[in-house]
């Protein structure tokens, strides 16, 4: 578990990751070279995975979020393998989550309109050994954050 003092960090850079460590470090009434030694230890230990820039989905033509419910019929070391490799590699794809109880995965998946899913629909029927249960088509976003409460 981190510290208080990492854990005041990560709050500030989860809000804004372009804080600069001088920023960072007057605000958490410190000096510079501690938090800039923080922040490494953190990225070294993969506490930190990366930094990224938020994007509108809307005004960058991927308005369409949809939610795919996956089951794996035959479910084997190599079937699951496959998929998640071929998954990784779908750029629709933002996130895949695989589930304990009767759906096996779930995809959240954005695309322009649902012209363009129905063709990630067909790309994903031809992975082996995946069957569909259900896409629920997302109306719009109540709430969306990527900050961990610390």
């Amino acid at each position: 578990m981190t510290e208080d003092l990492d854990k005041k960090i990560l709050n500030l850079l989860q809000k804004n990751a372009k804080l600069t460590i001088k920023e960072l470090a007057e605000t958490l009434e410190m000096s510079t070279t501690p938090v800039f030694e923080r922040i490494k230890r953190l990225e070294r230990e993969g506490v930190i995975k990366g930094y990224v820039a938020i994007i509108d989905q809307e005004k960058v033509g991927r308005g369409q979020t949809v939610f795919v419910n996956i089951k794996m019929p035959v479910y084997t070391a190599e079937n699951i393998a496959l998929f998640e490799d071929q998954i990784r590699e779908m750029p629709q794809v933002l996130e895949c989550y695989h589930l304990a109880g009767p759906i096996d995965y779930q995809l959240k998946v954005v695309v322009e309109n649902i012209k363009e899913y129905d063709r990630f629909l067909l790309e994903i029927s031809k992975i082996r050994n995946v069957n569909i249960e259900s896409s629920v088509i997302v109306l719009h976003d109540v709430k969306q954050q990527t900050a961990i409460t610390l």
